[in-house]
This record gives C-alpha cells, structure tokens and sequence, in this order.
C-alpha cells in the first residue's frame, strides 16, 4: 500500500508543480452505486499512440469523493495531459451524483450526475453537465452498465448546442472475481451539428476489472471505430477506499 500513497503523492505533486487540444480519454461507464460513509481516492492515466506524424497524448487525472449517505455523493477532479511537449494542467471539476433507484427494490441501479468543469486557461471551454447511468445484474456473473450524457460549454472556444454521449459495457464475473468484458463509447458531438458517423467519436474495445492487494484496478484498451476517433487508446484505473 505505501507504493499506492507514493503514486498519489506523486500525482498530485505533478498536479500542483507542473507548469501550465489533444486529449487522452480518461473516461469510464461509470457506475451508479453509492454507499454512505465511502471515502476513495482514485488516479487514471491515459496513453493514445501518435499516428500520421501526431505526437503521443498522455493525460492522468486524481480524484477524491465522499459519499454523505447512501443516496448522495459528491467528488472532486483534476487533470492534466500533454500532446508531445508538457504536461498542463486542464481542468478542475466537481461532481455531485444522487442515486434514485436501488437494485433491491427496483431490481435496477440508476442515478444522476451533475457536473460542473472549469478549464484551465483561455484556449479550451468550461462546461456543465448532466448524465444518467443505469446498472443491471442479468445473472450473478453478467452485469449492463449504461451512460446517457449532455451539457453545455461556456468560456472561451465554446460550440453552440447541447453536448450528446453515450456508453455501455457489459461485463462477466470469473470464479475468482476478475471481470472481463467490452465496452463503448459515442461522443455524438453537440445537437447543433451532430455530423457523420466518421465525424463524431467511437471507440470499442475490452475492459478487465480486478484487485491488487486492496486497491481495484481497470485496465482498459479501445480502438477508434469512426475517422474522428483515436486510432488506439490504453487506460488504466486505480482506486483505493479510506
């Protein structure tokens, strides 16, 4: 456990000390499962391979989240990437998700996310957001994720109309408690100009989801579906509960 503390020690160092529109996706199908009391810090890096003479993008990001109840909790982000040069500092965002429905008694997960991003800077938009996700156990190994996401940018840079995205994964529990599977992302740019599937972003690609010692860790690769998608993006997720 000291190495974890030593990488989010390092992190935010890196956040805080390196000086300040290529990203690296450091997304996930986020769950809608909220447990009162939970305290987590969580860190994700980002890595997509340059192609056509295009440099690397590498993005990381650190989180801290609380929940208040069993129903509400908020977290805080940063993050930073680069695109061939530095590292810079990004964004700062809060989040506050409510969860409405419970698997117990509606034999589903769904809940709430509102957003609100703050760039770094006068060369990108800040934006808010609203996004539903939903979770549902088929059987005791196979279980459905879905996310529905929309928003709007402001600041400097900003495209007129509502953000649209989607995702969904679908996963599979081993006997020894990894779980593998595949998801998607659509990023279906913004209602004002919604474009062609090869001008919008999606990506495919397998997802593995397990413990090491008692952090939980995702690893993740997509490969771009559409021209304006990243040919190749590799992810890794670590989250380590209070």
């Amino acid at each position: 456990m000291t190495r974890f503390f030593q990488a989010v020690v390092m992190g935010v160092l890196g956040l805080v000390l390196i000086p300040q529109h290529t990203r690296a996706n450091t997304s996930s199908v986020f769950s809608p499962d909220v447990s009162e009391g939970e305290r987590s810090w969580e860190y994700r890096s980002s890595f997509e391979p340059g192609d056509s003479g295009d440099p690397d993008t590498f993005a990381h990001r650190l989180h801290y989240q609380h929940a208040l109840s069993d129903q509400t909790r908020w977290r805080l982000i940063a993050q930073q990437s680069d695109s061939g040069s530095r590292l810079e500092f990004r964004y700062a965002r809060l989040e506050l998700q409510q969860q409405f429905h419970e698997d117990e008694t509606a034999g589903f997960d769904s809940a709430l996310r509102f957003e609100l991003q703050l760039a770094e800077g006068d060369d990108q938009p800040s934006r808010v957001r609203i996004a539903w996700t939903g979770k549902v156990d088929v059987t005791p190994q196979w279980q459905l994720r879905s996310n529905v996401l929309t928003g709007k940018q402001f600041d400097s840079g900003a495209e007129s109309g509502l953000l649209l995205e989607t995702r969904w994964q679908a996963s599979y529990k081993l006997d020894n408690g990894v779980r593998v599977g595949v998801e998607m992302f659509n990023d279906l740019n913004t209602t004002s100009d919604v474009g062609s599937f090869d001008e919008q972003e999606h990506t495919l690609g397998p997802i593995v989801k397990f413990a090491l010692g008692e952090v939980r860790a995702e690893a993740s690769y997509h490969a771009g579906l559409s021209d304006a998608a990243s040919d190749h993006t590799f992810r890794l997720h670590l989250k380590y509960r209070i």
